[in-house]
């Protein structure tokens, strides 16, 4: 059945200049929910810090969010589960590290899978996290898409998202990205080009070569320990670069306007308590 919210998701993915999408993204925003309290002291600093860099630059790296023992502890959940190639759904499910075939480049894990892993919960909805977006978007955010998967070493050849591509989720929509393992230039950086969020030219629903991309201006190349992590307007000119030594574990929350269909169909959790239940509705259920 298709998602309630795929009709709306193929509208808007009709309007790509970035100023009209923007104008249309605050005049539904001013007629959604705000919170009630947003943080001061060194937590309003900090949001104002990631909501300038986020409009000028279209990234913002965080640093002190994620604890050690967190990132082992949820590398270690997901080495330990089965995912799936969804781009080749007739293979089923696989131990990613073991049972992967040569043909498989990225192996996500299930919904269910996702939201069951220590922390997973807690950081997508990490108040510094909510309270960033929510003055990003003019609204209360909500999670539309909870995910983690492996990228896995192969010959270097780039795939579907490891070519350079925007993507267009939602009238507005931002991800926080956390890396799980170690990232250096074989393994499979994030690959960002700053400032192209706002550039209103390589609009079309497509892969774009190395040197289409370069247009746009330099790209920045994320790399860094597990527990690097930082919140990106994936509008913006994007890739995954294929790794070729080491594969890569990463975990990955887009906040959006309104839904997408990326979501499951229905929630696949009990809300744990503490979380608002507007946030987290399309993968939790509030208890009755």
């Amino acid at each position: 059945m298709a998602s309630p919210y795929y009709w709306a998701f193929e509208a808007q993915r009709r309007v790509r200049h970035p100023q009209r999408r923007a104008k249309i993204a605050r005049w539904l925003a001013g007629r959604r929910t705000r919170s009630v309290v947003m943080p001061g002291g060194n937590a309003a600093a900090t949001v104002q810090a990631l909501v300038q860099d986020m409009n000028r630059q279209g990234y913002h790296l965080l640093t002190g969010l994620v604890e050690p023992q967190q990132v082992a502890e949820m590398r270690a959940y997901f080495s330990e589960q089965k995912a799936r190639d969804p781009y080749r759904p007739t293979f089923g499910q696989f131990m990613p590290l073991t049972e992967a075939r040569p043909e498989t480049h990225v192996a996500f894990f299930d919904a269910e899978t996702v939201v069951a892993a220590p922390h997973a919960v807690a950081l997508a909805n990490h108040p510094l996290l909510l309270a960033s977006i929510e003055a990003l978007l003019g609204c209360k955010p909500s999670i539309g898409y909870l995910t983690a998967w492996w990228s896995l070493p192969g010959d270097g050849t780039a795939e579907h998202a490891e070519r350079f591509h925007r993507d267009v989720d939602d009238w507005a929509f931002y991800k926080f990205f956390l890396y799980l393992t170690d990232v250096d230039e074989h393994s499979g950086p994030h690959v960002y080009i700053p400032g192209s969020h706002d550039r209103a030219t390589h609009l079309d629903l497509r892969r774009y070569t190395d040197a289409e991309a370069a247009a746009l201006g330099r790209e920045l190349r994320f790399t860094g320990p597990a527990g690097s992590c930082f919140v990106e307007n994936t509008f913006g000119m994007h890739r995954g670069l294929p790794p070729r030594d080491r594969p890569r574990l990463i975990f990955q929350v887009t906040y959006c306007l309104m839904g997408l269909p990326y979501a499951p169909a229905k929630p696949v959790a009990p809300l744990p308590p503490g979380f608002d239940p507007f946030i987290n509705r399309f993968y939790f259920k509030e208890s009755s």
